[in-house]
């Protein structure tokens, strides 16, 4: 008899965590909510456009969106964010900037061969590189994000540019009704 209760109990510790979206092997990043990823300082505000990975890169009119990577120093990135900047034309194949202090790049993979729309930090200045054209591969370049789309073409002009640069709010199904009622 204490097998036939015994089989049931196992089978309902093995199915119950699963139903509840637990599986032991993905902890929840720090924000608490599993799929979210980990945000700079939190999510205190409770705003919802603070788990949001894109960005937005005003350039004159027009604004481009960017994805950034989930890594620390992308994550450091966003958490200056609002920032208004003046790119400078260098090398004639990326946009440059160099935030103050410098973007934390210890512990953040290193290594990359830039292509058009790559979002980068160049360790050694401490610079933030937007990629117009290709680069060469280089072991002191951090990828941090990626324009979205063809919208490299606006930051592809030669000279100086001034951008204003965000956080873009995460689509929810509350912010999505009141700019697209239905």
């Amino acid at each position: 008899m204490k097998k036939l209760l015994l089989l049931p109990l196992m089978l309902l510790s093995l199915v119950l965590p699963a139903a509840c979206g637990e599986s032991g092997d993905d902890p929840a990043p720090s924000g608490g909510h599993p799929g979210q990823p980990e945000t700079p300082g939190g999510n205190e505000g409770g705003d919802p456009g603070e788990t949001s990975l894109k960005i937005g890169i005003t350039v004159g009119s027009r604004t481009i969106t960017a994805t950034m990577e989930d890594n620390a120093a992308a994550r450091d990135f966003l958490s200056r964010l609002l920032l208004e900047v003046t790119l400078s034309d260098y090398s004639n194949a990326e946009k440059i900037f160099y935030p103050s202090p410098a973007l934390t790049t210890s512990k953040v993979a290193r290594g990359c061969t830039p292509a058009p729309g790559d979002i980068t930090i160049y360790v050694p200045w401490g610079n933030v590189a937007i990629f117009y054209k290709n680069g060469s591969r280089s072991n002191d370049l951090i990828r941090i994000g990626r324009i979205d789309g063809n919208g490299i073409e606006a930051l592809s002009i030669p000279g100086s540019l001034s951008v204003r640069i965000e956080r873009q709010r995460r689509e929810t199904p509350e912010n999505n009704s009141e700019q697209n009622p239905t």
